[in-house]
């Protein structure tokens, strides 16, 4: 076994609770008494955001590794883990409004959005070494501003057409990450 797969173990395991607990609450949040189309979405795209993550690790398979890059690539999946609680609470079958729910933790959210991208950025440049130039800064910059402005703003309007625009920016960051290459998630 190599470095480099031994630290995927830990990687995939964080991402496959994370995975888990999104999986799991999405009987909850497709309940028609409950559901907030809203909702759903930020769970969808938190989902893809786990199978982007997972596919663009093998992209670092020839990083000369140490114990802080692995911390880092580690924050990735730890914050994807972080969304994937906020999004669905350990007492899912129990909340009444998705609506409501989401509304209630919609700043905890966006904050962990914006660090995500973050992380991903930190990521992508230092072990994919991505230039400042490639398309998944445009990606990585346009959920950042979404990120912001949900932060920002309790209209729900907007909330909705963020949830429309991440979900589009997610798709368009899925189809640069087609093959493994020095890109990281979305």
């Amino acid at each position: 076994m190599t470095l480099f797969e031994y630290l995927a173990i830990a990687y995939s395991l964080v991402l496959s609770f994370a995975a888990m607990r999104l999986i799991e609450g999405l009987p909850y949040a497709f309940d028609p008494a409950r559901r907030y189309w809203v909702h759903v979405i930020f769970v969808c795209s938190a989902l893809l955001s786990c199978l982007s993550s997972f596919w663009v690790f093998w992209s670092f398979r020839d990083v000369a590794w140490d114990f802080s890059l692995f911390l880092l690539a580690l924050m990735s999946p730890g914050v994807i883990y972080f969304i994937a609680c906020t999004l669905v609470p350990r007492n899912a079958p129990d909340v009444e409004s998705w609506r409501e729910y989401l509304l209630s933790v919609r700043v905890r959210y966006f904050l962990a959005v914006a660090c995500f991208v973050v992380v991903a950025a930190l990521i992508s440049t230092l072990l994919g070494e991505v230039s400042v130039w490639s398309p998944l800064r445009a990606v990585q910059a346009a959920i950042f501003l979404v990120a912001i402005v949900g932060i920002r703003s309790d209209d729900e309007r907007i909330l909705a057409a963020l949830a429309v625009l991440i979900i589009a920016v997610v798709v368009v960051g899925l189809f640069l990450l087609r093959r493994p290459a020095p890109l990281v998630g979305i």
